[in-house]
This record gives structure tokens, sequence and C-alpha cells, in this order.
């Protein structure tokens, strides 16, 4: 008798337990944090991988860091929406020189998962920005790395600069015998793109993957420039007068630059694959130019300038051929560079208001003065690495142009004014 009631309560006990249909155990999720993409300064870009989800939704998810290891999600962290898959996250706030420990977490109904640890350490990058400085009454062309300068052989200037991997690439130009001579360098070591058979100038250099592109002019003895593309040192000429700047996407190579009537008018053009697009109709003065282009992802941004009926040149940004005017042509202005980081658009350049040109930094089309006008200064590029903003350029100090770079607004010198020089181009690394 006893053991039957114990066999009873047992299936009783037994058909209580069972899962109904569509019961389901839920458990934190399973994911791995991504390796840190850079870590520069106070700003690291991480991420994780959420593989799947418990069986309950990811409500919250991100990374978390400390300067201990095994950080959790109630010291610092990054909240970077929901669910499963890849996502990204800025780690900002950082002290330079200093080991920081990061897990990716995911966080459902069942609690909060971690993933694998990581760590690196906060460093300061490095700052690359080409020019140059006279040395007596003959300019010499330069690239400064961390503010210390290293002089280019057989050049009066170097106008770009660009860094791959652990090779730093220069392009500029010379003039012997009253001959422009265009120049490479790569870690210092000269390229001679020209002959000295025609004038040639080189603006800028860029480098995608196994190739190096630099852009200028050209020509054959007359003044007839043709803008012209060197691939890997091959001269490659294309349908227009001068190349300005240079940007690979993908597959494809975007230029900029301008190219005239045969007459006196010149007029902003960009290529694409070698293929001309007349970004302006201008018919006033000297026309219209374009300076740089920026590619990032469907979209094309191209600067430079376009005159106004009164001859005055008007900064212009155009975006994908639809031109907004950054200045209103009351003052001469012009825009030389641009650089796009997110949704924010930045156009370095410069504006003539009263007796001297005040050089400017614009954010989505809203102007900051980076000088006071009391000298007659130009900002000539700009760059955003991380959340720093950093543009190079040139101040009068009264009777000398003194190199400068400027990084979130606040301006050092890279001369010390004894001698003429300037700064033409930045990269951050």
């Amino acid at each position: 008798m006893k053991t039957s009631i114990f066999c009873l309560f047992l299936v009783a006990l037994l058909s209580g337990c069972q899962k109904e249909p569509n019961e389901t155990n839920t458990v934190v999720s399973s994911l791995t944090t991504a390796s840190i993409n850079y870590a520069t300064g106070t700003t690291a870009i991480s991420g994780g991988n959420i593989s799947a989800d418990g069986g309950a939704p990811v409500t919250a998810r991100g990374v978390c860091w400390s300067t201990t290891a095994n950080p959790v999600v109630t010291g610092n962290h990054t909240t970077d929406g929901s669910g499963t898959g890849i996502f990204a996250s800025t780690i900002t706030g950082l002290t330079v020189s200093t080991t920081y420990y990061v897990r990716a977490y995911a966080t459902n109904s069942a609690g909060t998962a971690y993933g694998n640890e990581i760590s690196f350490i906060a460093s300061t990058p490095d700052v690359y920005v080409s020019g140059y400085e006279e040395n007596g009454t003959t300019p010499v062309a330069k690239i400064w790395k961390n503010g210390v300068a290293t002089a280019l052989p057989n050049g009066e200037i170097a106008n770009s600069v660009f860094v791959s991997g652990n090779d730093v690439y220069a392009a500029g130009s010379e003039i012997i015998a009253t001959k422009g001579y265009a120049r490479l360098w790569k870690n210092g070591t000269l390229t001679a793109l020209s002959n000295g058979s025609n004038h040639a100038f080189a603006n800028s250099v860029f480098v995608a993957g196994n190739d190096v592109y630099v852009t200028g002019w050209e020509n054959t003895g007359v003044f007839q420039g043709f803008a012209t593309i060197w691939k890997n040192n091959i001269p490659v000429r294309l349908t227009g007068y001068e190349v300005t700047d240079l940007c690979v996407s993908g597959s494809d190579v975007y230029a900029a630059g301008w190219d005239n009537t045969g007459g006196t008018v010149n007029y902003a053009v960009v290529w694409k694959n070698g293929t001309k697009t007349q970004l302006s109709n201008s018919n006033f003065g000297l026309g219209s130019q374009s300076n740089a282009v920026f590619v990032t992802g469907a979209d094309v941004y191209v600067v430079g300038f376009e005159h106004n009926a009164s001859n005055t040149k008007a900064a212009v940004i155009w975006k994908n051929g639809t031109a907004t005017f950054l200045t209103n042509g009351a003052n001469q202005a012009e825009a030389i560079s641009v650089f796009v980081s997110g949704n924010d658009v930045y156009v370095a350049g410069s504006e003539k208001i009263g007796a001297n040109r005040v050089a400017k930094l614009w954010k989505n089309g809203v102007a900051t003065s980076l000088t006071n006008g009391s000298n007659d200064a130009d900002a000539t590029a700009v760059l955003v690495f991380g959340t720093d903003v950093y543009v190079t350029g040139v101040e009068k100090n009264g009777a000398k142009n003194v190199a400068k770079l400027w990084k979130n607004g606040v301006v050092s010198s890279l001369t010390d004014g004894t001698n003429n020089a300037g700064a033409t181009d930045i990269f951050v690394k």
C-alpha cells in the first residue's frame, strides 16, 4: 500500500515538471569582443559579435572598459543598440600611455553576458605635415613628424603627404632654371615624375593598396596644361588642365581639378575613372575651380571656389554635383580641403575680411575663424582622427609666413618665423 502511494506521488511530481510545448529555457547571450580598431589619443574603437541571444531578445549591448581586469557594465560602458550580430563601439575619455581592459556585453532577461577580455594601451598618434621652409631665399620641401622637420632632397615644396603602413609618401615640385619638375618621395627617397622636357607640377599623393597615385599637370612647352595622374610613376593624361586632388573608393578613382574654354575662363571639374564632369557653368572672370575631393559611400564631395558677377570668389562645396556656397560672395574666399567624418562635413579654406585673409574651418556649413584677421592666413588642409580635428595652414607674423597646425582650434607653430614657411597637408596615423 505504501509502495502504491509512493508511486502515485512520484508520477504526480514528474508530471508537474514536464515542459509545456512552447516553454523554453532562457540563458544569457553568447558573444565575443572585437579587437581594437585603433587606440590613439583619448579614443579607441572596439565592439563585438553576439552570435546567440540565449532565447530572449538582447535589449542592450556595447562594451565596458576599465584600467583593471574584468570590467563590468556598471562601470564605464557604451550602449550600442540591441539585438544580435556585429556592432561597433567608440570608447572615449581615455588617458594616453594607460593600459585598458575591454569586454563586450549583452543583456537579456536572463542577465548580462560578457565576451572575451582584450587589453590595449592608448597611445599618442603620429601627425605628419607637409610643406616648405626657406633656407635663406631658397625654399626647401619638408615633412614634419610630430613637429620635427625633415628636409626632402631636390624639392622646393611638398604639397601633400600620405602614410601607408610604415611608408611615408610626399608629392611636390622643384623649379630648376625656370622649369618645373614633378616630384614624389617615399621615405625621403626621390622619384622624378618628369624629366624636364616639359613643365610639370605635382599636387597630391594617394595610396590605395599597392598603387601610388600622384596628381598634377604637365605641358608641352607652351602654356597649355594637361591634367595628369601618375599611377605608379606612369603619367595618364586626362581631358582637362590640372588635377588638384584624388581619392580612391573601391575600384573607382575620383579626381578634382579644372579645365578652361581655351580662353581665360576656367571651370571646376571632377573626373571619375577618367570621365570628366563639369561642376560649374560660371562665365565671370576666371570662372571656378575645384581643389579637393572626398568620397564616402555613394557621396562625392568636392570643394573649391566660384566667381560671382562682381568677380569675387565665393567658397563652395559640391555634393554629388550640387553646389552649396559657404560664403555669400561679399568677400574673396576659397575652400581648399574637405574631410567627412560620420555625418559631419569639414571644409578648410580662407576668407578675406577687411585687409587680410582669415583662416577658416566650416563644419556642416557653419564657419569658425582660426585666426583673428590681424595677419594674412590660410587653412590648407583638414583631417579628423577620432574625436580630434586637425587643420594645417600658414599665417604671417608681420614679415614672414609661419607654418601652422591647429588641433581642435588650438594653434601651434611648426616654424619659428625666421624664414618663410608654410604647411600644405596633413596625415594622422
